[in-house]
């Protein structure tokens, strides 16, 4: 099931995340010197499309946060490696498609299509039970909010993805 994502829904979590950070000290100062750009979230897309965990982490800051709705607390630089490694092995064939970006100074909103098929293992970040995986395929709109420092790495993530769609598509609800 494919949904579309309105452009005006992105611009909406970027004006809402960017308001997040006014009060925070030195959060100005953090700012890409040079304004990101829509080829940041195709490199975005590149790393995740490689399944290369070491190339997705050459993205972040070390100390990236993100958030994920499946890990109960923010993934640090470690933890990332850990549940994105391992999303990797679930989903040998996870696919990143940009359908749309939104991008201004040092932060981007990148409108996905995310695919995959449930092949490998998955461990659940919540309760650390394995599940084999059962073959099913999902595919799903997908909204990143990503925050970029100075460097160009990324120093927040903000993801959101229906839960429900996706859990009825591998068979795990109803």
């Amino acid at each position: 099931m494919h949904q579309h994502i309105p452009a005006w829904f992105a611009t909406l979590f970027l004006v809402a995340s960017v308001g997040l950070t006014e009060g925070i000290p030195n959060m100005a100062s953090a700012a890409a010197t040079t304004p990101i750009s829509h080829q940041d979230v195709e490199r975005w897309a590149a790393a995740w499309n490689s399944h290369d965990i070491e190339t997705v982490l050459t993205l972040f800051d070390p100390k990236v946060m993100i958030h994920q709705p499946s890990n109960p607390r923010p993934l640090d630089f470690n933890g990332a490696r850990n549940f994105f490694g391992m999303i990797f092995k679930a989903y040998p064939d996870f696919h990143v498609a940009v359908t749309d970006a939104v991008v201004e100074g040092n932060t981007a909103v990148s409108i996905e299509r995310v695919t995959g098929t449930w092949t490998g293992p998955f461990v659940d970040p919540a309760s650390g039970k394995t599940t084999p995986g059962n073959g099913r395929k999902f595919d799903h709109p997908g909204v990143m909010v990503l925050k970029y420092g100075a460097d160009r790495r990324i120093q927040s993530v903000d993801i959101y993805w229906d839960r429900v769609i996706v859990n009825q598509q591998l068979g795990v609800s109803s």
